[in-house]
Formats: C-alpha cells, sequence, structure tokens
C-alpha cells in the first residue's frame, strides 16, 4: 500500500498542542519595563550622544588610517635605503618580482633591521631612559640623533 503525504489535508495531521489550560504556564505575564540608563533622557539627549559617540569613533579611525599610512611610507623608505634605490626604482623593481622573491627580501630586510635595533639598544650606555628600543626611538623622532 503506497500512500502519498501530499493525499492528505493539513487538518488532518495531529496539532501541537497548546500550553493555554496547563495550570503551571499563565499568558498573563505582568508587563515589567527596564529602564536602560540610570537616568531617563530625551530623544535629543540620546540622539546628541550617540552623535558625540559616533564623532569620536569615526576621529579615532582618521587617527588610525594616518598613521597606518604613514608607518608604511616610513617602511618602504626604510626598505629602499636598505636596497639603496630610489622609490621609483624600488616600485618598478617589486612589480617585477615573484612572490618568493618578495618574501626573501622582506624576510633579510626585517632580520637586518631587528638585529640592529637589538645592537643599538644593547650598546646604549644611557640605561636612565625608559627600556625602549633605540632605533625605535629614532623611528618616533625621540632620539638626539634623529
Amino acid at each position: 500500500m503506497n500512500v502519498s503525504l501530499f493525499q492528505f489535508s493539513p487538518n488532518c495531521l495531529p496539532q501541537v498542542g497548546k500550553f493555554r489550560n496547563h495550570p503551571s504556564i499563565s499568558n498573563n505575564r505582568p508587563n515589567t519595563k527596564i529602564p536602560c540608563t540610570k537616568n531617563k533622557l530625551s530623544d535629543s539627549a540620546l540622539a546628541l550622544d550617540l552623535a558625540i559617540n559616533v564623532q569620536k569613533i569615526n576621529t579615532h579611525l582618521e587617527k588610525k588610517e594616518k598613521a597606518m599610512k604613514k608607518s608604511k611610507e616610513f617602511l618602504f623608505t626604510e626598505l629602499c635605503q636598505y636596497l639603496s634605490l630610489k622609490e621609483e626604482e624600488m616600485n618598478k623593481k617589486w612589480r617585477k618580482m615573484r612572490e618568493e622573491e618578495k618574501w626573501v627580501l622582506i624576510n633579510k630586510f626585517v632580520d637586518e633591521w631587528i638585529k640592529e635595533m637589538v645592537d643599538e639598544y644593547l650598546q646604549d650606555d644611557n640605561r636612565s631612559d625608559p627600556p625602549m628600543f633605540p632605533g625605535l626611538k629614532r623611528l618616533l623622532g625621540m632620539s638626539k640623533d634623529a
């Protein structure tokens, strides 16, 4: 006996029981209002507060983007100096390089840069300064010879 499910109407299928008649479950719950803030602010005050916070976030993002751009420019300039190339020459060379050649170059550049900073730190006679790499001081423009 092969009966198709489509032969049944939806009304003949068992319905999910409703809990209205159950004594422990009540649909009459008290409408409790929970304030979101301690003090009640008007819509205009909330809008102003939101606008101030959005402005702070936008300012922070703008500063972050500027700092990242400056960092990238500085890093590229240092890489050009490391290879004794002008920026235009480095740009052309970079575009012609294969991916693995780029990684070899960057790894060598970073390894030597870190070694130089550690050597500078260990040779630094002035220990009264906070323990910050002199190379990092130079990056931030805090070094005496920068």
